[in-house]
């Protein structure tokens, strides 16, 4: 049994699931129509949903839907691909499933929001709820991007800057997170850390495999027949 193959397609389905992250997060925000604060009026609430529903349903199935499953995706590649074992491996795979299944549990909540018949106060309760579980999602995404980086330096894939990148990450988005809790005067702490979490999401998925190709060309396993 030839085991290249099935190597060399994992690390292509890393740097996949990297792109598909990334260029769903863009276009859902290129489509999201804007939302009205948490103190509108239950009936301003109730409105935008009704006039942007189509929007607002491609926008979710993009930014929480296939990037939730291409995040779930990506963790897992990183896990496999850098080969680390443990504690590392179960935190790794662990904070990207977490955050991807909070991230699918966005869209449902976004599909209700729009689908479903229900009062205003409802529709504010949905929209609320959506972006309280967005910071609960935020926090998952910066412990991954602190164990995917870990990872990735203990596999000898994560350059120096990467690794500063990734420490003023963590950081950016905790903060950043509190703007989805209504302190608006953090709107653009939030903005700046989104940007730099999709720019070291592609860069993971571009190095970490890219390392395992190099390694494995150095230090070939040996195939079985």
């Amino acid at each position: 049994m030839n085991t290249v193959a099935p190597t060399t397609t994992r690390r292509s389905g890393t740097t996949a699931a990297a792109a598909a992250y990334v260029l769903s997060w863009i276009g859902g925000l290129l489509l999201a129509p804007a939302a009205p604060g948490h103190d509108a009026p239950a009936a301003e609430v109730a409105a935008f949903y009704a006039a942007h529903g189509g929007a607002i349903l491609a926008s979710a199935l993009l930014v929480h839907g296939t990037a939730g499953v291409a995040l779930a995706a990506l963790a897992v590649g990183i896990a496999r691909t850098t080969g680390v074992r443990g504690g590392l491996h179960r935190g790794v795979v662990g904070t990207g499933l977490a955050a991807a299944a909070l991230s699918l549990l966005q869209f449902a909540l976004a599909v209700l929001a729009v689908t479903d018949e229900h009062a205003d106060t409802t529709g504010r309760t949905l929209l609320v709820s959506i972006d309280l579980v967005d910071v609960l999602k935020i926090a998952l995404l910066a412990a991954f991007a602190a164990v995917a980086t870990t990872a990735a330096g203990r596999a000898g894939a994560a350059p120096r800057w990467l690794r500063i990148t990734a420490a003023a990450l963590v950081p950016l988005l905790v903060v950043g997170s509190a703007a989805l809790a209504g302190a608006d005067a953090l709107l653009p702490v939030l903005e700046v850390s989104l940007l730099v979490l999709l720019g070291w999401a592609a860069a993971i998925g571009y190095l970490v495999p890219r390392h395992a190709a190099v390694r494995d060309r150095r230090h070939p396993s040996p195939v079985a027949r």
